[in-house]
């Protein structure tokens, strides 16, 4: 194989040789060096190979042989170069092209990840990132073993990491961490209320229930026992455990001032283009909204022919203008948006509760606008407290 490409570029001539004695020509062209192959008798006429450059110096060997030379065929780089002189423009291309070719096979174009649970996409491919490897990372600067290792030290979830790079592709396989067995806690317990409230349910899976449904609890209060007594009238120590369902209460104050800054829309919108190449975002539009204040909007458009994610692609992004106005406030537009707030509070601090009940009383004061917010809610109050055995 690489006799064939060395003989390809530095070209060669197919020819015969015709004579009273092509043998005597074959032996002295050997005698003084001039390499030959392919050759072939067929009656009185004999065909070989040999280098361009061996068959200029041929000619005295044929007159010494008695034969005459006749070139059938010229193959190799140089004679495609002399063919094609007439038009540079395509000999430029295709160099170019095979240029282009090498050139962005020493980056990566696709990342593709499997193996991926509870760790998302898009945490791992920043994971990534900040170790080096990217769409569009140059490959002989990365270090996979790095990343890998710099990966799992860094992220208890990720137990186990290969990456594997294939020409611009790049697999990423990873495993992740099984996380251990809870262990069960078998010591002596009672269950307690966390909070004060009215009993509404209780389940017990181990324990003796001491408080009767309906009552009212306070918190720290007993509600399953983990001290049992058996038939015989002794008593034994077990881990209490169960729900303990009760309707609670809770109560939040929310203010806001008479004259607040409101932003709204100022009906004016710009659109900017950018290409994405390698991770590099080079504007093709500029130019923004008037306004200092705006919302972004934005979408990605990246080519995947055959489901390979190309390099480069189009984003997109709308900006649209916003501006604040200071306004003072009435009730209705005070209790719209304290009621707002006060729905945020539910979200995230009643996230483990379920609502059955909301009272909102707003009132205005010399500082602004207050919301009073009292909630009625069912949840599980039930919280173990170990037993003592000393």
């Amino acid at each position: 194989m690489l006799l064939t490409v060395l003989r390809f570029l530095r070209g060669y001539v197919c020819f015969t040789v015709s004579g009273r004695f092509p043998e005597r020509f074959i032996n002295i062209s050997l005698r003084n060096g001039i390499r030959l192959w392919g050759v072939e008798g067929r009656g009185d006429v004999l065909s070989a190979s040999m280098y361009c450059r061996d068959y200029l110096h041929i000619r005295r060997y044929a007159r010494a042989s008695g034969v005459r030379l006749r070139i059938t065929r010229r193959k190799g780089l140089p004679t495609m170069l002399r063919r094609y002189s007439d038009r540079a423009g395509l000999v430029i291309g295709a160099v170019a092209f095979v240029l282009t070719i090498f050139v962005m096979s020493l980056f990566i174009w696709t990342i593709d990840i499997v193996g991926l649970d509870t760790v998302s996409e898009s945490e791992m491919r920043a994971m990534l990132r900040e170790n080096g490897m990217y769409i569009g990372a140059f490959k002989p600067s990365v270090d996979y073993e790095s990343v890998s290792r710099a990966i799992l030290l860094d992220d208890s979830r990720v137990g186990w990491m290969a990456i594997n790079v294939t020409g611009s592709y790049a697999s990423v396989e990873l495993k992740e961490e099984t996380p251990s067995p809870e262990v069960v806690d078998t010591a002596p317990c009672n269950v307690k209320a966390s909070r004060d409230g009215r009993l509404l349910r209780v389940e017990a899976k181990n324990g003796t229930i001491v408080q009767v449904e309906g009552s009212g609890i306070v918190n720290g209060q007993l509600i399953i026992s983990g001290v049992m007594e058996d038939r015989q009238g002794g008593v034994r120590l077990v881990h209490a455990e169960g729900s303990v369902i009760a309707e609670t209460d809770y109560h939040t104050e929310l203010a806001i001032p008479d004259i607040t800054a409101i932003y709204t829309p100022t009906g004016e919108s710009k659109r900017r283009l950018y290409a994405d190449l390698f991770g590099v975002r080079i504007p093709l539009t500029v130019g923004g909204v008037s306004t200092p204040e705006y919302l972004c909007d934005e979408g990605e458009e990246v080519p995947a022919p055959l489901n390979v994610r190309l390099p480069a692609g189009l984003v997109t992004q709308t900006l649209f203008g916003m501006e604040s106005e200071e306004v003072k406030l009435d009730n209705n537009s005070a209790k719209e948006l304290l009621e707002t707030e006060a729905h945020l509070y539910e979200v995230f601090t009643l996230s483990n509760c379920t609502v059955t009940d909301r009272r909102f009383q707003v009132t205005h004061h010399a500082d602004g606008y207050h919301l009073s917010a009292d909630y009625t809610c069912t949840e599980d109050i039930a919280v173990q407290e170990p037993i003592s055995t000393e």
